[in-house]
């Protein structure tokens, strides 16, 4: 499974890593919103994993731009959040995102979204 990971926090990359082992994640990172739009206008990914407080583009404005006019137009996205809320979770939903996770429930449930949206 290849998995774009766009994330202030480097460390959430050993995290997505260990949740999805069963997957054998093929994984690219990225710090920057504008830094990670750019890789997935060009690559195509299984699973975008962003957090939505990104430098330079929030997550929202990526996945925006990837749903308008890219080959990941219809990628399935999980939002990170620091503490998902009722406009996270409006935006999450008009972005057809697979869902919003805060960071500490994060490794307990991205194995079960993947689950749900690439069923073995």
């Amino acid at each position: 499974m290849k998995v774009l990971v766009v994330h202030r926090q480097k460390e959430v990359v050993e995290q997505v890593r260990l949740a999805l082992s069963s997957t054998e994640p093929y994984i690219r990172f990225f710090q920057s919103g504008l830094d990670g739009l750019l890789q997935a206008k060009v690559q195509e990914f299984d699973l975008i994993v962003c957090g939505t407080d990104l430098p330079v583009i929030t997550g929202f404005e990526l996945v925006r731009s990837l749903r308008n006019s890219s080959i990941n137009a219809n990628t399935a996205v999980v939002f990170l959040a620091d503490e998902p809320d009722v406009r996270t979770e409006h935006l999450t939903k008009s972005l057809k995102a697979a869902g919003t996770l805060a960071m500490r429930d994060m490794p307990e449930q991205l194995p079960v979204i993947v689950g749900e949206h690439f069923p073995q």
